[in-house]
């Protein structure tokens, strides 16, 4: 046994152990998606109701949270949920749970010097011979060490080991005690992309050249963009997650990172989210670099790389160029998550592109009709994730625009013409009522 294997020993209890160290009034952090501390949380929640005023906050929680969820028990642990999931969207909607909005990049100063977290808890992978334990596929934390007191870390043997600016040493006085809790990492199989899905991936498609670095996202249409890159040469990635649609391009020697000019010959992301499959490959790879969200997602670190491609979503998007891609209305959805940052990132690249791709209709899960998200307004309460000064291209199923240097008669004309043919009219009436559109040709498509 070394020394370092000791120390482990050392620093070894039980989740029961652990969860007695939180009192009244803490506020605890923890590691999200797959590597939520959901062992650690268990007891936590059980134990819920010694407590009193205590907050825990996390991205993605996958954890038991039905525990906690509920009107009575937010006088013994308070929810602030950093960004939602189906899994507790209601308990938002109802107010069960609140949210601190953030940029992602900003992520260590807004939960470490402001909200004033002291203590984390995440899930790492075994530790290994030099005493370092790998922060996983969700991302980690070394990046606010020098905010907090404590560190309590959950070890799970089906971890991947991640490598990049992602380790934990034993040795850091900051890790009270460590756990250990071997259960399978939760793993989401890639969505199949539709129609439209493909539609819009071709036009993006067409805009990346060879040898350009991309960033995608999880869903189908991140999954279909990555189908229409396969006949490409010698891209990059610098992404903020890592899903399959990276995998496969990098398998069929799409992604050899040979041109990047930041962190060359390496995949850079903070988290990874996808199949089984995915984290597979993510294990012990040298060619994939996770680092501290606060550094991968730095606009300035993701512009260091020229030709740089970004993708995001939003949920509406009105006829100036305004993005809400978190809430409907008032009613957080998601989070800003990196839109702005990767957005930002890539307009700031030499020959940098950032996208908007969004479906041009969805349906209304409240009436169940179809509605259009090329909007004239906002809904009432909405989130304006991404301002009208930031976006770039905004891309349907029925072409791509670019909205930079357009006026807001511009800005209206172009949108509007990759809106739904059964949707033009309403938006054509409404730039009418506000004075876009002042003589005919304003109007033509």
């Amino acid at each position: 046994m070394n020394k370092w294997q000791e120390i482990y020993k050392s620093k070894l209890t039980t989740a029961e152990e652990a969860a007695k160290t939180v009192l009244d009034g803490d506020k605890i952090f923890c590691g999200s998606g797959s590597c939520t501390p959901a062992g650690l949380l268990d007891v936590l929640f059980d134990r819920s109701e010694e407590l009193r005023n205590v907050t825990f906050a996390g991205l993605i929680m996958l954890g038991p949270l039905y525990k906690i969820l509920t009107p009575e028990h937010m006088r013994h642990i308070a929810f602030d949920n950093y960004y939602s999931t189906p899994l507790d969207r209601a308990a938002m909607r109802d107010g069960i749970c609140t949210h601190t909005p953030f940029h992602f990049s900003d992520l260590p100063r807004i939960a470490g010097q402001y909200a004033g977290y002291k203590k984390i808890f995440t899930q790492v992978s075994p530790m290994d011979s030099d005493g370092c334990m790998s922060g996983g596929v969700s991302g980690n934390f070394t990046d606010v060490l020098d905010y907090i007191d404590e560190l309590i870390l959950e070890v799970n043997e089906n971890q991947p080991r991640i490598h990049g600016q992602n380790f934990y040493h034993i040795s850091n006085p900051r890790i009270r005690c460590v756990i250990e809790n071997n259960t399978p990492i939760i793993d989401l199989p890639p969505e199949v992309p539709s129609e439209a899905d493909r539609q819009i991936a071709e036009q993006i498609a067409s805009y990346v050249d060879d040898g350009s670095t991309i960033q995608l996202g999880i869903g189908a249409l991140p999954n279909a963009i990555g189908e229409c890159l396969m006949d490409k040469n010698d891209l990059g990635c610098y992404t903020e997650m890592v899903p399959d649609a990276v995998m496969k391009l990098f398998e069929a020697g799409v992604i050899t990172n040979e041109k990047k000019n930041y962190y060359r010959f390496m995949t850079n992301a903070f988290f990874a989210a996808g199949s089984a499959a995915l984290y597979e490959w993510l294990d012990d790879n040298p060619m994939v670099y996770f680092a501290p969200v606060s550094i991968n997602n730095d606009p300035y670190n993701v512009a260091k790389n020229d030709n740089m491609i970004a993708v995001n979503s939003t949920l509406e998007i009105d006829i100036t160029g305004q993005c809400c891609s978190e809430s409907f209305g008032p009613v957080q959805y998601t989070a800003t998550g990196g839109q702005v940052d990767f957005t930002r990132g890539a307009y700031l690249s030499k020959g940098g592109k950032a996208f908007i791709a969004t479906h041009s209709t969805a349906k209304d899960s409240t009436t169940g009709e179809i509605v259009s998200k090329i909007v004239p307004t906002l809904r009432t309460g909405a989130t304006v994730t991404l301002t009208r000064t930031d976006v770039m291209y905004v891309a349907t199923e029925f072409g791509v625009v670019n909205l930079k240097g357009k006026s807001l008669r511009e800005r209206a004309k172009a949108l509007i013409s990759i809106a739904h043919p059964d949707f033009k009219g309403e938006l054509r009436n409404y730039a009418r009522q506000v004075k876009y559109f002042i003589l005919p040709e304003h109007e033509v498509d």
